[in-house]
């Protein structure tokens, strides 16, 4: 969003559709976990086609620009949010060290939301459990 709450997506509608049909023709798999996307998925399911801004929009990124644009799933858009290319990069690999792997989109979401905790918990060991909260007693 830019100031005055207008989505630069949107701004020119017929050239966003076109920059989109552009990069669902391409049929890449979703950059940030890698796995195929189904384009044949309704509206707002986790796994449905979305395109990404490999430069966001917020940090001057282009909208249009389809060799600034990416497929995506939802859910792997969702997490990644304004981060870096390279910080995705970094978080796929240590999610592959820790984890060997991932099975669908979500599952790397979650792997992906673990190593955050970790990092955050100052080197914890990597684990899918929740964090516990100050009510589990």
């Amino acid at each position: 969003m830019t100031r005055g709450g207008t989505n630069p997506r949107r701004a020119n509608g017929t050239q966003r559709n076109h920059a989109r049909a552009a990069v669902r023709q391409r049929g890449e798999p979703c950059w940030i976990c890698g796995l195929p996307v189904d384009h044949s998925l309704p509206r707002m399911d986790p796994c449905e086609f979305v395109v990404d801004e490999l430069e966001p929009v917020s940090r001057g990124g282009s909208p249009y620009r389809t060799g600034n644009l990416a497929t995506a799933h939802r859910c792997c858009n969702g997490w990644r949010s304004a981060r870096s290319v390279e910080y995705v990069e970094r978080v796929r690999a240590e999610v592959l060290a820790a984890f060997g792997g991932w099975s669908c989109p979500q599952d790397f979401v979650a792997k992906a939301k673990a190593v955050e905790r970790a990092r955050r918990s100052g080197g914890a060991p990597v684990s899918l459990a929740p964090p516990r909260t100050t009510t589990d007693w």
